[in-house]
């Protein structure tokens, strides 16, 4: 049997690996256990096994084995649980059918939004921040700052016009 030559995971890379992405596996965990302290618990431990694993892990496949992980550690933590959540039961099959490669595919999307988001004025972003990540109510995060819901809905609007007009022009 031929083996190929796999790199191994530096301690440094996976350090960096860890900074530029723990934050945005930890919201997407929690986006799908829907509870702060599963999704910590979850995202941990899956860094955990991976340092733990890493001399089986080709460094160029870190990504996709992370991504990969923390949707089957979602969807078994859903599956063991057996209190109610208010899932999005059509996305579940979505997520549970992505092969490494779509998940890569979705997270340079995602990355490339972000980018893309903290280009705009800090109120802007400020407004998507609390209505799209934190899920507040538009009434909610007008009150906050202090102007009217449709100002809110007005700064949503011009965002997402800039990000059409950004991934249209690719």
């Amino acid at each position: 049997m031929i083996h190929k030559n796999k790199e191994k995971i530096t301690r440094t890379d996976f350090e960096l690996f860890f900074r530029e992405h723990h934050s945005r596996l930890y919201f997407f965990a929690l986006n799908i256990t829907r509870d702060e302290e599963t999704a910590k618990d979850i995202v941990s431990d899956l860094f955990t096994a991976a340092w733990n694993n890493r001399d089986n892990i080709d460094s160029t496949k870190l990504c996709s084995y992370i991504y990969t992980g923390l949707r089957n550690r979602c969807l078994n933590e859903i599956k063991r649980s057996r209190r109610d959540t208010d899932i999005d039961c059509i996305r579940l099959p979505d997520i549970a059918d992505d092969d490494g490669e779509a998940w890569l595919q979705r997270e340079r999307r995602i990355e490339a939004i972000e980018i893309e988001i903290r280009k705009m004025p800090e109120r802007t972003r400020l407004i998507l921040e609390e209505c799209y990540y934190n899920h507040h109510a538009y009434k909610e995060v007008a009150e906050q700052l202090g102007i009217t819901t449709e100002g809110i809905k007005k700064q949503l609007q011009r965002a997402m016009a800039q990000l059409k007009r950004h991934f249209n022009k690719k």
